[in-house]
């Protein structure tokens, strides 16, 4: 029995989801996760991040002993299993790496054990890990990875299915640094409680999601661009940009991006690039090769029917 899951991509409203504002997000299919479950004497995870009792995990990797434990005694499992995972989505990296490894184990323990579950079953069992990892997740990674969509997100509020009809492609670039979600989140909640300066521009990252929103309704490219340069002014100004990210940006913008922004985290991990078309991209892709980072095209218009 083998469970797949994917990465996932803020296109737009990182850190001010934490505080109630919009965010809009995309499964990142060329990054995948495989996990297989198979009967064991004790119960074991073997992986690139972890090779041992489950029993035993700890630090960071504590979110997914809980995960497994919760369902394990809601259920009355006595059955032992080795859990098996094979990943090539980047972990830190703002890839949603964490929630793809939560939502495959939930799936994978729901079908392995064949218990009727949906998908408000998956995502519920899914956060307790992600709680652990994060500290305070908004839940977005959760709720993209787990339903294959594009989605428009409110925290606590509202899922909503986003089409998005675009002609055009996003690149994706690694900054080859590994973020701290955790850590950012919470220094961004400490300047925003320090000073409402900070406040205003988490309002103002709310009010471009909605923008972008629009944008992508009336197919209009070249508007999207620049409400996420915006959106990057204000990532800057919360502290979660870093001098790569920015270098990464600009070669991007100089090589005909229609707008450019971190996604994720921040602090290291993904940035984000705009093209009107696949020649565009493809000069993107180059120079971002050229500064040694790994690139990633994605079809804008493949999300219309996902």
């Amino acid at each position: 029995m083998k469970i797949k899951t994917h990465g996932k991509i803020i296109l737009i409203g990182e850190h001010s989801v934490v505080y109630g504002k919009p965010a809009i997000a995309i499964p990142f299919m060329d990054k995948e996760l495989e996990l297989t479950i198979k009967d064991s004497k004790e119960n074991y995870l073997c992986s690139d991040f972890y090779n041992g009792k489950i029993k035993d995990l700890d630090g960071r990797l504590l979110g997914f002993k809980n995960l497994i434990k919760t369902f394990i005694d809601k259920y009355k499992i006595s059955n032992k299993v080795k859990i098996l995972i094979k990943s090539d989505i980047p972990l830190q990296r703002g890839m949603g790496s964490s929630a793809s490894i939560a939502v495959a184990i939930a799936k994978g323990l729901y079908e392995y054990f064949k218990i009727n579950y949906d998908i408000n079953k998956i995502i519920d069992l899914a956060s307790i890990s992600e709680k652990y990892v994060h500290g305070n997740p908004s839940g977005i990674d959760i709720e993209t990875i787990a339903r294959d969509r594009a989605i428009w997100y409110i925290k606590n509020k509202e899922t909503i299915d986003f089409p998005i009809d675009l002609d055009g492609y996003l690149v994706i670039s690694d900054s080859g640094i590994k973020g701290s979600t955790k850590e950012a989140v919470s220094d961004v909640k400490t300047l925003y409680d320090k000073d409402d300066k900070y406040k205003s521009y988490v309002e103002s990252l709310g009010e471009l999601t909605f923008s972008a929103k629009q944008a992508i309704k009336e197919h209009n490219l070249k508007l999207l661009g620049e409400i996420m340069d915006k959106a990057q002014v204000y990532l800057r100004e919360l502290s979660v940009s870093d001098p790569i990210i920015e270098e990464m940006i600009k070669l991007a913008k100089d090589a005909g991006a229609l707008g450019a922004k971190l996604t994720g985290g921040g602090r290291g991990g993904c940035m984000i690039a705009l093209s009107p078309d696949i020649k565009t991209a493809e000069k993107i892709k180059k120079k971002l090769n050229d500064l040694g980072k790994e690139v990633w095209i994605s079809d804008l218009k493949k999300l219309k029917e996902e």
